[in-house]
């Protein structure tokens, strides 16, 4: 089969990235024909790859994303007329998506949803003024709860409905890893989706080795990962376990706040700030942690960190929103805990780690492995060839 992969911002080391890269290296091993056309800005000179540079100036860069990039369109124009693929298959489109979808019609078109911003014009999923779950979609309340600037809600109203449109017209089917999701997305009249978990080639062959009172969080550092939460819980549960160290693993826009919330409650000797990490080297990380926490307050669709940190055996404590509670069962390989709750996330870590609990850990922790060994790359392309053969 000659499958066309389309990817709007493409970066080598991403973990994104990482997970197509997989997708296409899995289909490829079965006979399938690939190209990779994408948006990015790395010289990458590889056969069957095809980058597009973007406008190096900031007003074309965002013209070229919300309306149509003509380079783009025009190469991508070539490339399905020379290829003629039986399959487009597209992935994080949204900068770009009408350059992506205009040119597509006429040929089996799969897209791959990877977060909430199919529904939701944030791609939160919650309300920005409580933190709360939102029902989704665009509307009056999105000015209600300040999840979008008034002045801007006539451009995001129009773009988010062109972009229904065009889906919804040229698309031909949707996958995602959540039921959750799937179920958002035929309530706002999308159809054809299928919901399955997604795998990670990131493993180790130790099931359940125990490293004392480690804690990790990898993600970027925004306001919608949750990290204050984990900070403020921090300074509870070193009240009862004294020796326990946090190590983060990330970057982003609220990395100063977050090292200032540190001094402020006398944590710098219990925090370690790691920076972006290459993506080849995270798995030290895992290794030399007791627990995995993603306390997310934003809809996660399927955390890549959760399988990642089940395949090491680490158990995990998550928020109990989006697609989490698809990969977390409580009290079997994590424990699941409301959001923007340091109190209760604060107690799940103690219960687990605290030196009483040692065989409650391994119990979990080889819950964790095991539970791990379902998502695995195989069953992934098993399924992904048989929602090809569908459309």
């Amino acid at each position: 089969m000659k499958i066309l992969m389309l990817h709007g911002n493409y970066s080598d080391t991403g973990g994104a990235e990482v997970f197509v890269n997989n997708q296409i290296t899995g289909l490829r091993e079965r006979g399938h024909e690939i190209i990779l056309f994408c948006f990015g800005n790395k010289n990458i000179d590889e056969k069957n790859f095809i980058v597009i540079k973007e406008p190096e100036s900031n007003f074309l860069r965002y013209v070229c994303q919300f309306l149509v990039n003509p380079k783009g369109y025009a190469q991508l124009k070539k490339t399905i007329k020379s290829f003629n693929p039986d399959i487009i298959h597209l992935h994080n489109i949204d900068k770009h998506i009408l350059t992506f979808l205009m040119p597509v019609k006429n040929f089996k078109t799969l897209r791959s949803i990877y977060d909430f911003g199919i529904v939701c014009p944030s791609f939160w999923g919650i309300r920005k003024d409580d933190q709360k779950v939102c029902e989704q979609g665009i509307g009056f309340k999105c000015l209600k709860h300040g999840c979008i600037n008034p002045l801007l809600f006539p451009f995001y109203f129009y773009l988010f409905r062109i972009k229904h449109y065009f889906q919804k017209k040229n698309v031909d089917g949707y996958v995602t890893a959540t039921r959750l999701l799937k179920e958002y997305m035929e309530d706002q009249g999308f159809r054809n989706i299928s919901a399955f978990p997604y795998f990670t080639t990131r493993r180790s062959n130790v099931t359940a080795n125990y490293i004392s009172n480690q804690i990790l969080f990898v993600g970027k550092l925004e306001e919608n990962k949750g990290c204050e939460s984990l900070i403020r819980a921090l300074s509870i549960v070193i009240k009862n376990i004294p020796d326990v160290k946090l190590t983060i693993v990330g970057s982003g826009l609220q990395e100063n706040k977050l090292k200032s919330l540190s001094r402020s409650l006398n944590l710098d000797s219990h925090i370690n700030f790691t920076g972006s990490v290459p993506n080849k080297d995270v798995a030290n990380y895992y290794l030399n942690s007791s627990i995995v926490v993603v306390p997310s307050t934003c809809m996660e669709n399927s955390p890549i960190v959760i399988y990642e940190a089940l395949s090491f055996g680490k158990p995990v404590i998550a928020t109990n929103r989006g697609g989490n509670p698809d990969l977390i069962r409580n009290g079997y390989n994590g424990f699941l805990v409301n959001a923007n709750n340091s109190e209760e996330l604060a107690d799940a870590v103690v219960k687990i780690l605290h030196e009483k609990n040692v065989e409650l850990y391994r119990e979990i922790a080889e819950n964790a492995f095991l539970s791990s060994k379902q998502y695995d790359i195989n069953s992934y392309i098993d399924n992904l060839e048989m929602v090809y053969s569908k459309l």
